[in-house]
């Protein structure tokens, strides 16, 4: 008969090696979960109001609450969205990390949207702040669209004048730790055209100028791309059907302290036709100036001195063509009127310059 006495201690002792064994061995550890920690300032000029802020596009709205009307989506590397705020507006969308918002107790003007739970990799950020200003139809298209590709095709054929849209995109990485960091800038989707007229002749009195008009060939697309993004144009269309921007002055014009700014235009970003040599953009500016002694009469010419420049190329203070606007740029025109002898003397000037910018910044805890 087999003696079970000695059997069943060994029996146990292997037992015990085996599991002693298997405590050698290390789990698979879990992903650091990371936490994405975007602020946006509303960024109010003191030296403007409110209302000048939301109109040009260089403050963000704030509700009575002190939330920012703003959305924001965060996309993974397959290309669709993991992330957003606030919570429900990809409400049709199952699933998400989880986000909130929290204001500065001190600083009305800025607030901090945290989201919690992303893991390591690449992911793609999308901003946009002043929807109150936006059509049912616009907010509806964004959305719809939750997929990077969805959004770098979204457009505009408008911008509300009272409340501009700000936008921004950006990528940022998440290594294994949960730890990375991008910047942002909150942009205007569109570009700012200002004329402005500088009687400079030295009379105490400024000139009396009628039938002032600024006309800027083929600038003015019929849209323009939400999100920035590397080519931040729409697709060329023929020369043929871009409108010409046509900018007039007041009858006649005002000046302060000799002085006129005509009113101020915005476009879509663009591209200039190929004109002449090259591509450029060119424009044609017109106006009256009364003679000496009489009283305009629109229907008098001898009341009246008559200019007309046309085809003036546009380029900068080193005679290089401006051969296309970005957005959040502002093409700057001037004329400036001089006097020689009886007559007036003119000259233009031409300049671009960055518009006022708004960041906003995207780390990680």
């Amino acid at each position: 008969m087999m003696n079970l006495s000695r059997i069943y201690p060994a029996a146990f002792a292997a037992a015990l090696l085996l599991t002693m064994g298997a405590c050698t061995v290390k789990d698979p550890q879990p992903e650091v979960q990371g936490r994405i920690a975007v602020t946006i300032g509303t960024g109010h000029y003191l030296t403007r109001t409110l209302a000048d802020d939301l109109a040009d596009g260089s403050a963000i709205v704030v509700d009575g609450s002190g939330l920012p009307d703003l959305a924001i989506g965060i996309a993974n590397d397959q290309g669709n969205l993991v992330a957003w705020w606030p919570n429900n507006f990809w409400g049709s969308m199952a699933g998400g990390y989880s986000s909130e918002c929290e204001p500065e107790e001190t600083d009305e003007s800025s607030s901090t949207i945290f989201f919690s739970g992303p893991t390591r990799g690449t992911y793609t950020v999308f901003a946009i702040a002043n929807m109150t200003g936006m059509t049912g139809e616009q907010i509806g298209d964004i959305q719809a669209a939750t997929t990077i590709s969805a959004l770098e095709a979204l457009t505009l054929t408008s911008v509300n004048a009272s409340y501009m849209p700000l936008t921004a995109r950006g990528t940022l990485s998440v290594n294994r730790s949960g730890n990375g960091q991008v910047d942002l800038q909150l942009l205007r989707p569109v570009c700012r055209v200002s004329v402005t007229f500088d009687d400079q002749t030295g009379d105490e009195n400024p000139l009396d100028v009628h039938s002032c008009q600024v006309t800027i060939k083929q600038i003015n697309p019929a849209s323009g791309k939400l999100f920035p993004q590397a080519t931040d144009y729409v697709a060329a269309v023929p020369p043929a059907v871009i409108p010409n921007l046509v900018i007039n002055g007041a009858e006649p014009l005002v000046w302060t302290n000799h002085t006129s700014t005509l009113p101020v235009a915005q476009v879509f970003p663009s591209v200039a036709p190929t004109q002449l040599v090259g591509s450029r953009y060119l424009c044609d500016i017109s106006f009256r100036v009364t003679k000496e002694g009489e009283t305009y009469d629109a229907g008098d010419a001898t009341t009246f001195d008559p200019y007309t420049f046309t085809d003036l190329p546009i380029h900068d203070s080193h005679s290089s063509d401006i051969q296309s606007l970005q957005r959040n740029q502002h093409l700057k025109i001037e004329t400036r009127i001089t006097r020689r002898a009886a007559t007036h003397d003119y000259s233009f000037n031409f300049e671009v310059q960055s518009w006022d910018e708004k960041t906003a910044y995207v780390f990680f805890n």
